[in-house]
């Protein structure tokens, strides 16, 4: 038994020249966020013969065919998961839309020649990702730092697949000696959390203030920064200037008060006479016991 092939056979009749030649499968994007559309592109040299048929296929299941001798030039075939832009999609690419977190994985085009039945198979690897939905959250475990203390903060990120990748900076300046860890949510995503420490110097005050930056990243398509000032005691506001300022403003309003009260009668000249108005003497006048609390600090 000689146990030709029907390859084989196809090899001795048409010595060796099969019309079909690179073929190669392109993603765009190459690498998807999650509910966004996706082109699988199948390029070929057919070198002149006519085209038989083109297969998509997600893993081993096909879900999408192009023959165009067919009536039908075009089927779809029923993949959980797999939405076909019929309005795009043709012999030389298909498009997806809503592309899932489980459709990551291999994809193939199939194409064969019409004249000598060759067939050659792509394969490409297809990245479907979530990004996050909010801006990394950076703490620090004190408002505000002297020089030889220890600075601690603390960096989270935002659920995400993958994870995202999270760096501390100190005046921009990244900082190695952190510890990341990664948790699991309850959705199936990933999320990031770092830990960093260092010993405040004065050298660290570039103007007067030291700046901690948190910046967490997915691949090209994520990039986000939070950060926290801290400033040299010299320039920190204190709440006890604010203080003394807001009393000063109180007791030289008051002096305007008395100033006007104590003069008003020359003001308005002879008409106005004090004893007109004994109840002003009284301890318990409004005015006049306002005037007092406020001289006397009450």
């Amino acid at each position: 038994m000689l146990g030709f092939t029907f390859s084989s056979l196809m090899l001795m009749l048409f010595g060796g020249v099969t019309s079909l030649r690179d073929v190669k499968l392109l993603v765009h994007p190459t690498t998807v966020v999650r509910g966004g559309t996706a082109a699988l592109i199948c390029s070929r040299d057919m070198q002149g013969a006519p085209l038989y048929s083109v297969k998509w296929y997600r893993g081993n299941h096909e879900f999408y065919r192009y023959t165009p001798m067919d009536d039908k030039p075009t089927q779809v075939f029923g993949l959980p998961g797999i939405t076909v832009d019929m309005n795009n999609s043709n012999g030389s690419q298909v498009v997806l839309k809503k592309m899932d977190l489980s459709l990551a994985g291999n994809f193939s085009c199939e194409v064969t020649a019409d004249s000598s039945f060759a067939t050659q198979i792509a394969t490409k690897f297809v990245d479907v990702i979530a990004l996050p939905s909010l801006d990394p959250v950076l703490k620090a475990d004190k408002e505000r730092y002297q020089p030889g203390e220890l600075l601690k903060a603390n960096c989270t990120s935002s659920p995400a697949k993958p994870a995202a990748n999270l760096t501390i900076k100190i005046n921009d300046e990244p900082l190695r000696s952190s510890e990341t860890s990664l948790h699991a949510s309850e959705t199936g995503l990933l999320w990031t959390s770092v830990h960093a420490e260092m010993k405040v110097t004065p050298q660290l005050f570039v103007s007067e203030r030291l700046r901690v930056t948190c910046v967490a990243s997915v691949h090209d398509l994520y990039k986000r920064e939070a950060y926290l000032d801290f400033f040299t005691p010299d320039t920190d506001p204190r709440p006890e200037r604010i203080t003394l300022n807001g009393g000063a403003s109180r007791c030289f309003l008051s002096w305007v008060f008395l100033f006007f009260v104590m003069f008003l009668p020359f003001a308005m000249g002879q008409d106005f006479i004090y004893e007109d108005y004994p109840e002003y003497y009284e301890s318990d006048h409004p005015i006049r016991s306002t005037v007092e609390r406020t001289l006397l600090g009450g």
